[in-house]
């Protein structure tokens, strides 16, 4: 799975799971928090809908909050989870 394709599947989640008005185009560079109007308890349904959508498992312990400044920076901690990146 490219960068690309984990971007898509991350922009439909927040389009219609979390019912956003987020851009076609959506950028590496957006912040969830100021762009994208995410709250922390979205963060949470997010998290649960990105294990589900892409089969990995969050190590709650280790998280770092930083993974969840811009959609690139959680586009890096998906590709680290994901099998193929081991």
């Amino acid at each position: 799975m490219t960068r690309t394709d984990i971007i898509g599947e991350l922009r439909t989640l927040m389009a219609e799971n979390l019912e956003l008005d987020v851009p076609e185009s959506l950028e590496e560079s957006a912040r969830l928090f100021e762009d994208l109007a995410i709250d922390s308890i979205m963060v949470l349904q997010l998290v649960v809908y990105i294990e589900e959508q892409f089969d990995v498992s969050f190590p709650e312990e280790s998280l770092d909050p930083g993974a969840f400044m811009t959609v690139g920076s959680l586009t890096d901690l998906i590709e680290s989870l994901l099998p193929s990146a081991v």
